[in-house]
């Protein structure tokens, strides 16, 4: 009994070791080596580790690994080391950064011009009850009546949690697929279903809303990022839509938050984004339907939309 008992605890304690990095779970704790050389290691899911250039910036890193003495030290090579593995839209997130998203919290915004509602979007990072009251203060926008067209304002938002974002938008969008992730060999539908999205970002319902079949336009800028063009994405290929400003900023590639022992986290690029085009998107610029100058982009959408009701 008790050799049955050393041997289930053994077990547990090795698979701790071997897999609870991928989930913040570091037991026993490491060395700054043993944890350099264990997150190096996480490094290779990177969306560019099978390039030669991350096959000399590990090399490097693990050099520099080997010398450090301190956590800190193994954190500074690794925020040097993600950006070769992951790609642009890759780095090394602070502890405090999720209090930080939560403190400069910024709620979406509408206003009405005769029957057509613009709805802007902004960034969004916080905490599930600021996720929830995100969501649903542009669903409720949504679900005035009377509505004949809808612009959806994307041109400040640079990302976040995506979640949100798409289940606020949900009226505008049919159930089913919105996008796909492909991380790998394996692919991840991001899916929406009764005012619920699951499979990208915090799963968020805003509950089950009329549909509006409606012109939509959409605006965007350089400013709109990541999160942002996920939620450009979720529109494209939508006959009653159109969009309007300037290129993205290219960020649409597919992040994976990975816990690390400082309590730091890395934020690694591991995939790309397949719209319901079948359009691969991820690290290069969405370009609009219509390149307009950012003051002139609102009035071409309001125009599209009065000859398209």
């Amino acid at each position: 009994m008790v050799v049955a008992v050393l041997v289930v605890t053994g077990a547990i304690g090795w698979a701790l070791h071997a897999y609870g990095p991928h989930f913040g779970i570091w037991f026993p704790p490491p060395s700054a080596r043993d944890y350099g050389r264990t997150a190096l290691g996480l490094l290779d899911d990177g969306l560019y580790a099978d390039t030669p250039q991350w096959a000399g910036a590990r090399a490097d890193a693990a050099t520099r690994i080997d010398a450090a003495t301190t956590h800190d030290e193994v954190d500074a090579v690794l925020g040097d080391a993600i950006g070769v593995a992951g790609g642009k839209h890759s780095f090394l997130a602070d502890a405090d950064s999720d209090e930080q998203g939560a403190d400069s919290y910024e709620a979406p915004t509408w206003s009405m011009s005769g029957c057509v509602l613009t709805v802007a979007l902004p960034g969004y990072m916080g905490t599930p009850e600021q996720g929830s009251s995100y969501a649903n203060s542009i669903a409720d926008a949504l679900s005035q009546d009377d509505l004949c067209g809808v612009v959806v304002d994307l041109r400040d938002n640079d990302g976040g949690d995506m979640g949100p974002m798409i289940a606020g938008l949900s009226p505008l969008l049919p159930d089913g697929v919105v996008a796909t992730f492909t991380i790998g060999d394996r692919r991840t539908p991001v899916a929406l279903s009764d005012g619920r999205v699951s499979g990208g970002g915090t799963p968020t319902s805003v509950g089950q809303r009329a549909k509006l079949a409606v012109p939509v336009a959409v605006l965007t800028s350089e400013r709109t990022a990541s999160s942002g063009e996920q939620a450009l994405l979720a529109f494209r290929g939508m006959a009653n839509v159109r969009t309007f400003g300037q290129p993205t900023a290219g960020y649409a590639s597919v992040n994976t938050a990975i816990p690390l022992y400082t309590g730091r986290t890395m934020v690694l690029t591991v995939g790309t984004t397949t719209a319901r085009t079948g359009e691969e998107f991820g690290d290069d610029p969405i370009a609009p339907d219509e390149i307009r100058e950012a003051d002139e982009a609102p009035t071409a959408a309001q125009e599209w939309i009065a000859n398209n009701q």
